[in-house]
């Protein structure tokens, strides 16, 4: 089975507190590096070739869940949309003989619709940086057509050495538990692509056909979460014919410098993974494919006696950085020499610069030009003003707030949360539910009415554009029928409205797009940190001073009269009518 999910009974770590791989070589690089991803959730420069490699994924992944017996080369990319149920079987003479055609035909009916909206969705990232239009998008193109023809090798080698029973098995419909994705919710009795005779090119496509993640897959729900619940990764590409198991990972890109490295150790990691997950079994083999150059990079399968080093290894560094909370004392800046590989992931020597060069990070890290006093509250006294601000640690600010009700309406629409104004103290709010549940479980009653008594369980006051008070209900709020007040709940007009912060900047960030009104909009950023923590502040474009645009990674600034503003565990804060900005010290 690829896939293994948490078992809600007994799962104690919870989806969000689990380590990963990538968590795993990001703390190797260099624990520095990251508190500042994993622990302040600061997002590094968003570049083309992140959503283009994804992009690649998605086609090639789109093209493997077809059948050249099913799908014709020149159909369109939604012929599988109401999946392969339905779709009849091809007669011998619309069948592509050649693979290597239909594959790429199948890449061209998908690629350009993938890959423009990847385009938009990296157009609409705050932190996108570099420029789309300077990368060759036939070149990436070609990477899914490079990934269908290392498949086709597959297939071959499937088609001539498929064994009798193999076959039989899987022309009699058999499947396995979690099969690959092919479209298919279920069929009974003998598969509808079967022949007879020897394995026919048709055949040996969807016997070889590997487990992948579907495209159209909800996120998390193909994971392997360890037996514990400690750890959790999901595979690329699991191959299962010829009675073996092998695990692959497409990169899209040539395989030099020094995060070849750490493609390594995710697929050992996969490895063990695995094993955990088989009783015991190990995975045949395990690859990476370079689709830029390529070429298919054997990792040599790690023995049972490094699955269990390993698994304490990691298991000790869940404790250490998962399983408690810990400061950035904890993660001292000591990063790992740069590792040298050439195309292909071939190994090479090692270059000589240090990692810290081409960190993003530098100018907040002690070994940049940063360092770890940072701001911790205090007071601001504008220069040539009379009035002293004082200012609140992140640590301390208080963006949620529960409160005691009675619902004066509540206005059901189809397929959405209901509209619902709440009454208290002699003023009225409105309840905006923006996230209808979290793990499955609703965050307001699905009945609910005029003049019932609730409780609004951690949500978060603000105003809407036109001044009115609103209540958010997001992942982490509940509305909750009660018939009592409890202790912290407040008044509606007991919260704090306005808050003054200050601390050191680690990035701006920059969106825009067409609102409903068909007139473009765009709203600035900046991600703060001080000695509690982190804080994005954001506002439109034109009430950001000038100052604003002079803003370097280092800075400190303070920002004063913000209202606050939350999502799951980010606090966040808007800037106002009367929000000001400060620059404290620049980092040159």
């Amino acid at each position: 089975m690829p896939v293994r999910l948490a078992n809600p009974a007994t799962d104690e770590v919870g989806r969000f507190n689990r380590l990963s791989a990538s968590q795993s070589n990001t703390w190797e690089d260099c624990p520095r590096l990251w508190w500042y991803q994993n622990k302040q959730r600061l997002k590094f420069p968003q570049s083309p070739p992140l959503f283009l490699g994804r992009a690649v994924e998605e086609a090639v992944c789109r093209v493997l869940r077809e059948s050249p017996g099913l799908v014709m080369t020149a159909a369109p990319s939604s012929v599988m949309e109401n999946g392969a149920d339905n779709l009849l079987p091809l007669f011998p003479d619309e069948i592509e003989s050649d693979l290597s055609i239909w594959c790429e035909a199948r890449v061209d009916a998908h690629w350009p619709a993938i890959r423009d909206a990847m385009h938009a969705e990296w157009n609409k990232n705050e932190r996108r940086s570099g420029n789309w239009h300077e990368y060759s998008m036939q070149t990436y193109r070609d990477m899914c057509v490079t990934a269908c023809q290392m498949h086709i090798d597959e297939v071959k080698t499937c088609m001539a050495n498929v064994s009798d029973d193999e076959l039989e098995a899987w022309r009699s419909g058999q499947r396995f538990e979690i099969p690959a994705p092919d479209g298919r919710s279920s069929f009974e009795g003998r598969h509808p692509l079967a022949e007879e005779g020897p394995c026919s090119q048709v055949e040996a496509w969807e016997i070889a056909r590997p487990w992948f993640v579907d495209p159209d897959a909800e996120p998390f729900s193909l994971n392997v979460v360890h037996p514990d619940h400690w750890f959790q990764g999901e595979y690329d590409v699991v191959y299962r014919h010829g009675g073996q198991v092998r695990i692959m990972d497409f990169k899209a890109s040539r395989g030099g410098g020094d995060r070849s490295g750490n493609y390594v150790e995710q697929l050992r990691i996969y490895a063990m993974l695995w094993s955990l997950t088989h009783d015991g079994e190990l995975p045949t083999a395990l690859e990476v494919w370079y689709l830029g150059v390529g070429v298919r990079k054997t990792i040599e399968v790690p023995s049972a006696e490094e699955i269990a080093s390993m698994e304490t290894t990691l298991h000790d560094l869940w404790q250490e950085i998962k399983s408690e909370e810990v400061s950035i004392d904890d993660c001292p800046p000591i990063p790992r020499p740069l590792r040298g590989y050439d195309e292909g992931g071939v190994k090479s020597e090692d270059p000589s610069e240090t990692r810290c060069t081409t960190c993003d990070w530098k100018e907040l890290c002690p070994n940049g030009t940063g360092n770890d006093d940072l701001p911790e509250g205090g007071e601001h006294q504008p220069l040539g003003g009379l009035k002293v601000y004082k200012l609140t640690p992140f640590g301390e600010l208080v963006p949620r707030a529960s409160i005691f009700c009675e619902v004066f309406s509540a206005i059901e629409i189809p397929d959405k949360p209901p509209n619902i104004t709440i009454e208290k103290d002699g003023g009225f709010a409105f309840v905006r539910i923006i996230a209808e549940e979290n793990e499955g479980e609703s965050t307001y009653p699905l009945e609910i009415k005029k003049g019932d008594k609730v409780r609004l369980v951690g949500i978060i006051p603000s105003t809407n554009w036109k001044g009115e008070l609103q209540l958010k209900v997001d992942p982490y709020a509940r509305v909750i029928h009660a018939d009592h007040a409890e202790d912290g709940d407040i008044g509606l007009f007991d919260f704090k409205a306005r808050w003054n912060v200050a601390g050191r900047v680690a990035y701006t960030t920059y969106k825009s797009g067409i609102g409903r009104n068909g007139k473009p909009w765009s709203r600035k950023g900046v991600v703060l940190l001080d000695a509690t923590g982190r804080i994005a502040i954001e506002g439109w474009d034109n009430a950001w001073p000038n100052l604003y645009n002079t803003l370097k990674q280092g800075d400190e600034i303070a920002v004063l009269n913000v209202s606050l503003d939350a999502w799951a565990i980010d606090v966040k804060a808007n800037l106002e009518n009367g929000s000001t900005m400060h620059v404290l010290s620049r980092n040159d």
